[in-house]
């Protein structure tokens, strides 16, 4: 083995908790090598299968481009993975190397989509073919501009912020008390090896002034606080934490402030996405007043909380250009491929949105 064990265990601690996640399945991804790349789309699915434990690369992989600082990579002669273009997600062994197909005409979106397939084919060590769905929202272009409070900023939120900021977004508020750990580091795409230890919010400030130096960002190093929506005044709130009772505060505070939200949650292969607003069942009425959170740490799979992220930033993108998602909560398993719209009827007696409360 050319990764040292104990390393790569402690760096994908997180992905080990995932049920069907070993460390024999991790040490068998780690052999898995990508040679070079022919589009953006073929860069981001490779990203995120290499931040799923895919460890090997050629000389011919465009590391500097899109893995510059990513330390569990080893340079090999020969890939075992290649891409090409196909009607469908399929992949297929020839003669020792994988064949990944997938329709190359698809949106960036759906790279999340795509890489889970392909982890779930590795996992269970079978060729296989799954049907590209429809999604309900896209990445579209920025048109109006607006300003965002962003609420969390580790496997959803960094995925975020990087569209959010990407797209055209150059008015941001984000509220982050947390430090860079070694296990955050496969899925939250703003951290580096050499920021660990440091406060999340220092480092998404620096990379911010370096990288997009016309966006005005306000970046607090605290938990949320009501005030701040008062005093930041945000024309939409983003929810990306990772707990039921900031889920809870934030959606009581933005509700009682007249100020749309959008909320993701994923575990595993799963998750969801939803816009809320005062027109609509709160946060309450789809889960409940008690939910309340196991002292365990979640088992979390880079492409699923890559994905809720993109599912967010495509609903505040659709939001700012005045064509709001008009779906309810939409629901995913990318292990099974299955995607659906979730319905929700505001409660009666919720303490934040009844009637009464209104």
């Amino acid at each position: 083995m050319d990764i040292e064990r104990g390393f790569l265990f402690k760096w994908y601690e997180r992905q080990l908790l995932v049920e069907g996640v070993t460390k024999p399945l991790l040490l068998r991804l780690a052999g898995e090598t990508f040679g070079g790349l022919s589009s953006e789309i073929e860069e981001r699915i490779a990203e995120l299968l290499i931040r799923s434990g895919l460890s090997g690369i050629t000389g011919d992989f465009p590391r500097q481009k899109i893995l510059p600082f990513y330390s569990p990579l080893i340079y090999r002669q020969k890939a075992t993975i290649e891409f090409i273009d196909g009607d469908e997600i399929s992949i297929e062994e020839d003669e020792g190397k994988k064949i990944v197909a997938f329709p190359h005409t698809l949106p960036l979106i759906y790279a999340p989509v795509i890489a889970a397939n392909v982890f779930f084919q590795l996992m269970s060590d079978a060729s296989s073919e799954a049907p590209v769905k429809e999604l309900p929202v896209s990445l579209d272009r920025l048109i109006r501009k607006g300003r965002v409070m962003v609420i969390g900023a580790g496997g959803l939120g960094c995925p975020l912020i990087k569209t959010l900021l990407d797209s055209g977004v150059d008015d941001v508020c984000i509220v982050e008390p947390g430090e860079v750990k070694l296990n955050n580091l496969h899925r939250q795409i703003l951290y580096d090896y050499g920021d660990i230890g440091l406060s999340k919010a220092s480092v998404i400030e620096r990379k911010i002034s370096q990288y997009y130096s016309g966006v005005s960002a306000k970046v607090y190093r605290k938990q949320f606080d009501p005030e701040l929506i008062r005093s930041e005044r945000p024309d939409i709130v983003v929810s990306c934490v990772d707990n039921y009772d900031a889920r809870y505060l934030i959606n009581d505070s933005c509700y009682r402030n007249g100020v749309p939200f959008v909320d993701s949650g994923v575990e595993g292969f799963s998750g969801y996405a939803m816009f809320r607003d005062r027109e609509s069942p709160c946060y309450r009425c789809f889960m409940g007043d008690n939910r309340k959170d196991t002292a365990a740490p979640k088992g979390i799979l880079p492409f699923a909380s890559y994905f809720g992220g993109l599912l967010e930033a495509a609903i505040v993108i659709s939001y700012l250009n005045k064509r709001p998602y008009e779906g309810e909560v939409f629901s995913f398993d990318l292990k099974r491929n299955r995607f659906e719209e979730i319905s929700v009827e505001r409660r009666e007696d919720c303490p934040i949105c009844s009637k009464a409360k209104r």
